[in-house]
């Protein structure tokens, strides 16, 4: 957790916070200083996308010249975020409601991980024609998933060590409190464990849980 935060007061620093590129950007900034070459690399973007992005969070106050490093020509010019924590208030953004804001960046992430579904799941496919929605029932309960071949497919297939490091399960769980309570806090144990292993391949993940208000 950052030990200072800076609170946004201007709805043009927040309106850039809103968006996944300008803070694609900004946490890279967040963690180091950076000219813009590489981190147009960091970031996989083109440099000149890249380098209009950082004058705009320079404009707005979301980021610094730390230093210019001199050479024949123009000096390359490093920058760093101001801050390591930023505060976006509710009321400075155009959401419209606090369901937009909790999905701000959680669809971005949802893009990226269904993309990376579709990637791993392709080792699965034998013949796309068979790849297949299928909606079923499951004791008292209707299903929703996706079958990579045709006949019987369980996705406890892939715990077989052949298969993708691959996991995509929702749906409902009838708990008590106290019991989802205590799969909160496994889900949180589970996360910390595996957290900084630092190992060379970078996966995507979700853990979500919430009581379902909805009434269906």
């Amino acid at each position: 957790m950052a030990l200072e935060w800076r609170r946004l007061d201007d709805p043009q620093a927040a309106r850039l916070c809103l968006s996944p590129e300008y803070t694609l950007v900004l946490q890279h900034l967040m963690r180091r200083e950076w000219s813009v070459g590489p981190l147009a690399g960091a970031c996989g973007r083109p440099l000149n996308a890249t380098h209009r992005r950082v004058r705009r969070l320079l404009a707005a106050g979301l980021v610094c010249q730390t230093r210019a490093e001199p050479r024949r020509g123009r000096p390359v010019r490093h920058y760093r975020a101001v801050s390591q924590g930023f505060l976006v208030p509710y009321h400075l953004t155009p959401l419209g409601s606090l369901e937009d804001l909790i999905a701000l960046h959680e669809d971005h992430f949802q893009a990226r991980f269904h993309h990376a579904v579709v990637q791993a799941g392709g080792t699965l496919v034998q013949r796309e024609e068979d790849i297949a929605l299928r909606l079923y029932c499951h004791g008292d309960e209707v299903r929703f998933d996706v079958t990579p071949r045709a006949g019987p497919f369980s996705v406890a297939e892939l715990l077989h060590p052949d298969q993708p490091a691959l996991t995509v399960e929702w749906g409902h769980l009838f708990l008590s409190r106290a019991e989802a309570k205590a799969l909160q806090q496994e889900l949180h144990d589970l996360r910390a464990r595996y957290a900084n292993r630092g190992g060379p391949e970078r996966y995507l993940y979700r853990l979500n849980l919430a009581p379902d208000w909805s009434g269906d």
